[in-house]
């Protein structure tokens, strides 16, 4: 089981709503969902740099159960639902700090 999230950045005010129909086109592989960012590009190397991508190597220490995605547009992360009291408040601030909005679609709440 996993729990997932997305990031992006969002110029306007957005409710739960709004950004629960971003998200299921996201991860539907729709591009054009939002704008290209650089903020997005450096929010995913931090989180990289700090809990590294998943590989064989590392699949039984990851915090992830999948690839974390990343097209320049959004990053979506697919938490180890073990880890995610770990990840959750951690990947917020981190993409506060990078002025992305954090979408949790498991609680529908939208973070900025």
């Amino acid at each position: 089981m996993s729990y997932d999230m997305a990031f992006w950045q969002e110029p306007q005010e957005i409710d739960a709503a709004g950004a629960y129909q971003k998200y299921d086109a996201m991860t539907d592989g729709k591009s054009g969902v939002s704008a290209e960012s650089t903020r997005v590009r450096d929010f995913y190397a931090a989180v990289l740099k700090n809990y590294p991508d998943l590989t064989v190597e590392n699949s039984d220490t990851s915090p992830w159960t999948s690839a974390v995605y990343c097209n320049g547009e959004c990053v979506i992360v697919t938490i180890s639902w073990s880890r995610k009291n770990e990840l959750v408040d951690t990947l917020i601030s981190l993409a506060q700090r990078h002025g992305l909005l954090a979408y949790d679609p498991q609680k529908e709440e939208v973070h900025r």
